[in-house]
């Protein structure tokens, strides 16, 4: 299992894209199914040239070229796409930008453990509620786990671990395409840095912030997302895999962690400084001649003054590459 503390940073921003501001050339109407979890909140989106493997986008500024590949929030383990187009741009980079990670350390530790226990005799599902509990209980039956084993952790901490375990069991990943980008530029010994750190003390801080309500309410969202990825994420990343973005966005959850995680307080604004660093560390690369690759979720991409609007309204061209 991946530690914990990273996994909840990673989830803060893989949220489900939303409302992406963008006109698509061949649109098909897209169905959400009946559960109402699917991305149907992207909006159009801009696909006007076939390339192989995904849509990618290049942000220009004189002699400087950023190209960003953007991912979903739960994708398909040791997914066979093609790469040719991804590793061509990395044989010249100057750097892969990879997404933001959380710096531990012994205070960091000490406020994780803070949030795990649910007080003394109790278990996880004498805390939640029962509907809750019974959902969470038939989650992980039906995915062949053990409910028990989460038993004696807090709800928040319970549910990540079982995201965690289920999707490793289904084969499936919340941090690709970067891991994959990440081998490639190491095969091509490309320099790798992150956009930002994080501390993890501040970011466990945020779960203190949220009212029982809205910890049950982050629980059954989760529940939610994994119900709908389980069944979902293998045709939408083979969907991202071909630049097909209405077929992913169709067979893509909405964000749990958005709409568990607001309840901590901060939540937007952490998001929003994620945007910021994400287009500080694109400026920075396009100060230097060359060309630059980043992996980044497409939540803060593609979201209503996201990155991508952002740097539009600094003047910048950006657009598909044209190969």
């Amino acid at each position: 299992m991946r530690p914990i503390v990273p996994s909840l940073l990673a989830m803060l921003l893989i949220a489900g894209p939303a409302a992406a501001r963008l006109q698509y050339d061949t649109v098909s109407p897209v169905q959400a199914p009946p559960d109402g979890t699917a991305a149907d909140e992207w909006g159009e989106i801009t696909i006007t040239h076939h390339y192989p493997g995904p849509a990618l986008w290049r942000v220009k500024k004189g002699k400087s070229e950023v190209y960003i590949v953007g991912g979903l929030p739960v994708m398909e383990k040791r997914l066979d796409w093609d790469r040719s187009r991804v590793g061509k741009i990395l044989d010249s980079a100057n750097v892969l930008l990879t997404g933001p990670k959380a710096k531990g350390g012994i205070r960091g530790f000490a406020a994780w453990q803070m949030t795990k226990g649910n007080g003394l005799f109790k278990t996880l599902y004498d805390v939640l509620p029962s509907d809750v509990g019974g959902h969470f209980w038939r989650t992980a039956r039906k995915n062949g786990l053990d409910p028990q084993r989460y038993a004696k952790d807090s709800p928040i901490v319970a549910v990540m671990k079982l995201r965690d375990d289920i999707y490793e069991k289904n084969g499936l990943s919340t941090n690709d395409p970067e891991k994959m980008l990440i081998f490639m530029a190491r095969d091509r010994h490309t320099p790798m840095k992150p956009i930002a750190t994080y501390s993890a003390a501040n970011l466990i801080g945020k779960l203190g912030g949220m009212s029982q309500n809205d910890k049950f309410h982050c629980v059954t969202s989760t529940l939610n997302e994994i119900d709908f990825a389980t069944g979902h994420a293998v045709a939408a990343s083979r969907a991202w895999a071909v630049a097909d973005l209405n077929t992913a966005r169709a067979n893509t959850p909405n964000s749990a962690t958005l709409a568990c995680l607001e309840g901590a307080g901060s939540t937007r604004e952490m998001l929003d400084r994620a945007t910021d660093d994400t287009v500080a560390a694109i400026n920075d690369a396009l100060n230097k001649p060359g060309k630059s690759v980043v992996a980044f979720p497409l939540s803060i991409l593609l979201r209503p003054n996201g990155a991508l609007d952002r740097l539009r309204a600094q003047g910048l061209e950006v657009a598909e590459p044209d190969s």
